[in-house]
This record gives C-alpha cells, structure tokens and sequence, in this order.
C-alpha cells in the first residue's frame, strides 16, 4: 500500500529522486476536458511517483499554479514523463503550471498499447492494470469534484488518484519490452514526437482529421 502525500508542490528531495531514477510517472484531474490554450476547463490535481509507488504525490498548484519544482521534473529531458492518454494532460500541464514548462520526454501507455496489443480492443488503464499487474481498478471516482480543496478529497477520492500512476512504471516496462520485441518502438518514438502537433490540432477543434 503506498503512501500518499497531499501538496502544493512536491519536496526538493523528490525532484533529485526522480532525476537519478529518469522517470517518473504522472496523471492529471481537471474540471472539464476543454484544457486547451482557449479552453473553458483548468488543471486541479496532478499524481507522480517513482518507479517504486512507495510514496506518491497530489499535488493542488495554489491559486497562480505555482508548482516549481514538480516543473524541474516535468520539463527535464533526461527524466521520462509516463502517462496513460497524454493529450489532455500534457495540454493542462504545459497550460496552466508556472513556471511554463514543457515535456519532451514521453511515453505515453495508450498509445504503446494500441501499437502492440492488437489481441484487445479494450486500451484503458484498467485494462492494463489487469492483465500486467492483476489489478483492477477501481474507476467509481473518475467523475469526481478535483476543484474542491485536496483537504476535502476523501480517502476513496486520493486512493482513485493515486492508482491512476501507482502501476504506470511496471505497465511501461512490459509494454516498452513488447514495442521492441515487435520491432515497433521507432514508430513509438516517432507517435510521442508527433503528440505536440496532435494537441495544436485538438486546440483548432478539429477530430477527426484523418478519418475518411
């Protein structure tokens, strides 16, 4: 059971942790979906940790979004940033945390998963979480109120938060070793470069672009 840790921002300790570890695994609550640069919606909550899971941290920015050392960590290139569907998240962070930041080391669980695991259609975390670390997640929470003060989260509320990232390392790990194995981790690469333009797209309104 890990230990979670509510913050305005993550300890100086931790950055210097997960600079020697070179990854760290991130999730983010919002008020809505529309987290875009014009977006209607804001950033509440953002869950890391460590490959461990031993201690993770939710993190509600004040009311500036100040969170400096949590963007030491994110913006660092040689500290991979794992997420599940990182759109929306990756557009919320680099939207709304001061001082702006950008991530450019990315590995996003969706996308990995939709490249290898061609035996399933089902690519959410849940899935994931069952078949790579017999877990199942409890999803009960996802419509939850994350603008309210963290000092009114339930416990139920934080240990929802907390999975969203608790299994994310042994995920990327087993999915890392089968985009390579298939002989499919250039491509990944080339998918995690092309998210940044898939954001500016989303942020035009566009969906389905590339459909028939």
């Amino acid at each position: 059971m890990p230990k979670i840790h509510t913050c305005r921002d993550i300890p100086a300790e931790i950055v210097k942790t997960l600079k020697k570890e070179g990854v760290a695994m991130v999730d983010s609550e919002f008020t809505g979906l529309d987290v875009g640069k014009d977006g209607t919606d804001r950033l509440c909550l953002v869950q890391i940790c460590g490959k461990s899971s031993k201690d993770i941290y939710l993190i509600q920015p004040n009311k500036n979004y100040e969170t400096p050392n949590l963007v030491k960590v994110l913006e660092d290139p040689k500290i991979q940033i794992v997420i599940h569907f990182s759109r929306k998240d990756k557009s919320a962070i680099e939207n709304f945390l001061k001082p702006k930041c950008k991530i450019t080391s990315l590995f996003d669980s969706k996308i990995a998963s939709r490249l290898v695991r061609k035996y399933s259609n089902d690519h959410g975390l849940s899935a994931l979480c069952q078949e790579f670390a017999g877990v199942r997640l409890e999803k009960k929470m996802a419509s939850s109120d994350w603008a309210k003060d963290m000092s009114e989260y339930s416990d139920k509320e934080k240990m929802y938060a907390a999975a969203d990232v608790q299994y994310l390392f042994l995920i990327k790990t087993k999915l890392e070793s089968m985009l390579k194995r298939e002989k499919k981790y250039d491509i990944f690469l080339k998918c995690m470069e092309f998210i940044d333009t898939r954001i500016e797209i989303d942020n035009l309104g566009i969906d389905k672009l590339f459909d028939h």
